[in-house]
């Protein structure tokens, strides 16, 4: 028996040592950036539904694998990608940061891509291109679309001019980094609220604004069907906006007169203020949601949704009700004047961008890549399929001939796509950019898991507790006793 075990033992160890070469080869993360049959590889990792997945049944490739295609038409060489997606950016910053996330490419939010960079786990992407600038001569690639090598390229100006003038000059160690050196703006968008327009009002908007996702007309119909975001930043902005919007900061806030100003105070008082307001919030909303708030809009299983623009743009054609030949659900990002309180109303505006890591493997890959993305053919194949403003210039757009047949194609009315302001906002000071909160964030993480957890618990559900764990001692109380009456010794007669 022995002998069998050790001979099982050998036999299992010789086959490891003669699989593991070929596991390894396997592995998109390790070594090079060639696979064993001599093609490149490509590890991206980017937001869920982010990209433009195709349609093949109606002859129409993903845009992953008509780069591809274009990849080996540029190097003569195939190209594999590996595409991982995450849910959030704190799930996205979680791998990275512990180095559990080889990857080449990544698509973080703008305060995300701060924090890497202090980090020192990015690639300056301009100095990348001169290392590569003889290799790209060679194949004939040219990088025009890319803003982060000297101008905007083909990125709309004023969000770059957002961006420059908020990370401009980050603070990494003894360093300032521009941030536009190490990004390229890929989607953008608002923060506001999905609504049903059978339960919501364009009156009750204009007079509540973010008092709609806490019930403040107080609605019997809307009570307890609104859904906040199970994200601690973008619902801890919306609380700051609403304290703001109904005079409910702190009172050394007071002078607070742009999104600017208020959206990054994580201070003490400010967040014990928000944590007060989110836990009072939960007893009108049905609960927090990441991924499906869009489906319970879509169904009517609740009216409100605290909601990112591209998703409420998605849900809203969705929603199409051939009988009534319109809508049943709207986008409202609240900005302008308070009807109500004659107060400003502030809302975020965030960006999203492609980030080369240190880890990158194929760096060329990556660098075509992202100037890929950044042609109007592909930002609009992008934008079309997954509802969110694709940074690449309006103007630019418009003016495509390519990009206006897709358009149409795609059955939308052209100048229709283009005025919507839920899709195209004015960039001013309503709108406010989320940085990086640095030592503050382990605070605001706290506040916001006891505000979500609430201020009390529900007695009935106590009781429903007590009573289950009462039958369940009683249970084992009685197997125990006739357990020890069993083993009792018995009396001879």
């Amino acid at each position: 028996m022995k002998r069998r075990i050790t001979l099982l033992s050998v036999t299992l160890l010789t086959l490891i040592v003669l699989l593991l070469p070929l596991l390894a080869a396997c592995d998109p993360s390790g070594g090079d950036a060639t696979t064993p049959s001599g093609g490149d590889t490509l590890v991206i990792y980017n937001w869920e539904d982010y990209i433009d997945g195709g349609d093949r049944e109606m002859g129409r490739a993903p845009i992953l694998d008509d780069f591809a295609a274009y990849y080996q038409s540029k190097t003569g060489r195939t190209l594999h990608i590996t595409y991982t997606t995450f849910d959030t950016n704190e799930t996205m910053l979680t791998k990275v940061l512990k180095g559990d996330a080889p990857v080449d490419l990544i698509c973080p939010s703008e305060y995300a891509i701060e924090k890497l960079l202090t980090a020192g786990l990015l690639q300056n992407q301009k100095q990348l291109y001169d290392s590569l600038k003889p290799q790209l001569d060679e194949y004939g690639i040219k990088l025009d679309g890319m803003s982060s090598l000297g101008s905007d390229g083909n990125i709309e100006p004023d969000v770059m001019s957002v961006i420059k003038s908020q990370f401009g000059e980050v603070k990494s160690g003894d360093q300032t980094l521009d941030m536009t050196e190490y990004m390229v703006p890929y989607m953008w968008g608002t923060l506001g609220i999905l609504y049903n327009k059978n339960v919501i009002s364009q009156e009750d908007l204009d007079t509540y604004g973010w008092g709609v996702l806490w019930n403040e007309q107080q609605s019997d119909v809307l009570e307890n069907k609104i859904l906040m975001k199970d994200s601690v930043r973008d619902t801890y902005a919306a609380a700051l906006f609403y304290m703001y919007e109904y005079d409910l900061l702190p009172d050394k806030y007071a002078d607070i007169a742009s999104a600017q100003d208020i959206i990054n105070i994580t201070d003490d008082d400010m967040l014990e203020a928000a944590e007060a307001i989110l836990t009072e919030q939960r007893e009108h909303i049905s609960g927090y949601e990441v991924d499906f708030g869009k489906d319970d809009m879509l169904n009517e299983v609740v009216y409100a949704d605290f909601a990112w623009s591209g998703d409420a743009l998605w849900a809203i054609e969705e929603s199409y009700d051939e009988e009534t030949d319109d809508y049943y659900l709207g986008y409202y990002c609240p900005t302008g004047v308070n009807e109500k309180t004659g107060k400003q109303r502030f809302s975020n505006i965030w960006y999203d961008g492609w980030v080369i890591p240190t880890t990158v493997k194929n760096s060329l890959a990556a660098m075509m890549f992202i100037d890929y993305m950044c042609r109007p053919q592909s930002a609009i194949r992008n934008s079309i399929e997954i509802g969110y403003t694709c940074a690449v210039a309006k103007n630019l757009l418009s003016s495509d001939a390519a990009v206006r047949a897709y358009i149409e194609e795609q059955e939308y009315d052209i100048d229709e796509y283009f005025d919507d302001i839920g899709r195209y906002p004015e960039i001013n000071e309503s709108l406010g950019v989320m940085r990086d909160f640095g030592a503050r964030n382990d605070a605001l993480v706290n506040m916001w898991q006891r505000a979500k957890a609430g201020s009390a618990v529900n007695l009935s559900l106590l009781i429903i507790i007590a009573v289950i764990v009462g039958v369940v001692l009683l249970a084992l109380a009685a197997y125990f006793i006739a357990q020890a009456l069993k083993l009792r010794p018995r009396k001879l007669g």
